[in-house]
């Protein structure tokens, strides 16, 4: 199963690669100047030669263009006559030819596509044929599927788009030993007899490894088999996940370059590994003294930088201010704090803690367990905190209060006997049905798309998200049926999809 999941999920990314392709640049550092522009031309400049009048008796046009580099433009289907010839089709190296109709892709030069002729009442014929050959003996079987094609000089040949590969190679069109023909690409026939061979590229790895980077959600390599100087395009940066961080580019190990998101990129003769180029993500971090969002102090910060934990300013009748609480760690103000990250949806919240009474918050953060010394002026005392997370018992056995005034000081010391206890109210959710993202109680289709909108665009449609269809907490626990990535991964959409199709049958799958 893993390994037919691993196929289909290359095809689906494949895919979308492909429609994206066109409409992005190939490196991130590229040159930001205008983008050159080539011309293609078409050469009528063959002695009485003239362009045939469509049905209605017009004469179409055929213009120059002026194109940019790795775009297309379809070949003009109007025809040419000229006296004692045929009209083929055109071409830019007498090797290849186009017909009306055919897409063709400017590189990085000017064009000049020249017209073929095939010489009219030409009784001559010339052979190509389809050799396969494996270590020196014929395979007849084969080459019953690809017969010889026989044509006159100046005459097109679509190759053929049978293809005969090996164990370890793929087979991409034919060749004549000297040029390479793609799969019903036009040859053009000259006065020879041709022998196409099977053009067998070696097949290597294109990897995607998030190397030794910390915090990965899911998976942390992805492998793709592609051919020898075969074009396909780079994965899209939504391939990883890491929290506190984005993927903006890729960087290739191999030729040191670094690129943008489904770039054009042409297999070399090795395996290649290719590495995320991660940004940290900036951060507003909400201090919440109180339930109203507009008591909120928020403070910026990039991932794995420091902030100064800031002043609360609210006044809580009645009580004192003790600290900002986020999950098991407790600050205070002036502290510094190094922005961890979070899991993508999810930010980062401090909440206050209230202490009853005049108490006064006095030591701070701890990474494992939160621990809390009150002082008070009489011999007992109580705090109450609510967190999401974490209960914390905390005793004390002395502590001493200063009072200060303008005129005299006093300094008073009692002591704790009873502990001080912290009491929490938790909100951990659970999975109610697996597989049901969307917690409507069903498993369909839709549950696959909202875990693709909650990694996609995870502030909308993630936990909390701004839209009112956005994931709940549940609906996250419901969604992790891939446990070969545990946490919320496209793998898990691909899973609901497949048990959909009747390929998996129950959740989770591991």
């Amino acid at each position: 199963m893993k390994q037919f999941i691993k196929k289909i999920t290359a095809f689906s990314a494949s895919a979308v690669i492909a429609v994206s392709s066109a409409i992005c640049a190939s490196a991130i550092g590229a040159d930001t100047n205008e983008t050159p522009t080539f011309t293609v031309h078409f050469d009528l400049s063959d002695e009485g030669v003239s362009i045939v009048p469509d049905e209605d008796g017009n004469v179409p046009e055929i213009t120059d263009l002026v194109k940019n580099p790795n775009s297309s433009f379809f070949i003009p289907v109007a025809k040419l006559q000229r006296e004692g010839y045929s009209f083929s089709g055109w071409t830019e190296d007498d090797i290849k030819g186009y017909v009306g109709g055919d897409v063709f892709r400017v590189k990085d030069h000017d064009i000049v596509l020249k017209p073929v002729w095939a010489v009219a009442g030409d009784t001559e014929f010339h052979t190509v044929t389809y050799r396969v050959e494996w270590n020196g003996e014929i395979d007849k079987e084969a080459e019953k599927l690809v017969p010889p094609a026989k044509r006159q000089t100046g005459k097109f040949v679509s190759v053929s788009a049978y293809s005969f590969p090996r164990e370890g190679y793929k087979q991409r069109g034919w060749t004549d030993g000297k040029n390479e023909f793609a799969s019903e690409e036009y040859m053009i026939v000259h006065d020879e007899d041709v022998t196409l061979y099977p053009n067998l590229k070696k097949l290597y790895n294109l990897k995607y490894s998030v190397g030794d980077a910390d915090r990965i959600n899911g998976i942390t390599e992805l492998i793709f088999e592609i051919a020898e100087g075969e074009p396909t395009n780079l994965q899209n940066t939504d391939r990883f996940s890491r929290n506190g961080f984005k993927t903006v580019g890729w960087h290739c190990e191999n030729d040191g370059k670094d690129y943008v998101a489904v770039a054009p990129f042409t297999m070399p003769s090795e395996d290649v590994l290719i590495t995320p180029i991660w940004e940290p993500i900036q951060y507003t971090i909400n201090f919440k003294p109180s339930n109203n969002a507009s008591d909120n102090i928020k403070v910026r910060g990039l991932t794995d930088t420091a902030i100064t934990i800031p002043e609360c300013t609210y006044v809580k009748e009645g009580y004192t201010f003790g600290g900002w609480q986020y999950q098991d760690t407790v600050c205070q103000p002036g502290d510094e704090y190094i922005i961890p990250g979070a899991e993508p949806g999810i930010g980062i919240s401090f909440k206050a803690i209230w202490i009853e009474g005049s108490g006064e918050q006095i030591t701070t953060t701890t990474s494992e367990t939160t621990t809390t010394t009150t002082t008070s002026s009489t011999t007992s005392s109580s705090a109450t905190t609510t967190s999401e997370t974490s209960t914390t018992t905390t005793s004390a056995t002395s502590s001493t209060t200063t009072t200060t005034s303008a005129t005299a000081t006093t300094s008073t010391t009692t002591t704790v006997t009873e502990p001080i206890t912290t009491t929490t109210t938790s909100t951990e959710s659970v999975a109610t049905m697996l597989g049901d993202a969307n917690c409507d109680g069903a498993i369909d289709m839709a549950d696959a798309v909202l875990i693709m909108q909650a990694l996609a665009n995870p502030n909308k449609y993630g936990v909390n998200g701004t839209s009112s269809s956005c994931m709940t907490a549940a609906g996250k626990l419901n969604a992790d049926v891939d446990m070969e990535s545990p946490g919320l991964t496209t793998g898990d959409a691909l899973v609901i999809q497949l048990y959909l199709l009747g390929r998996v049958e129950k959740f989770p799958l591991y």
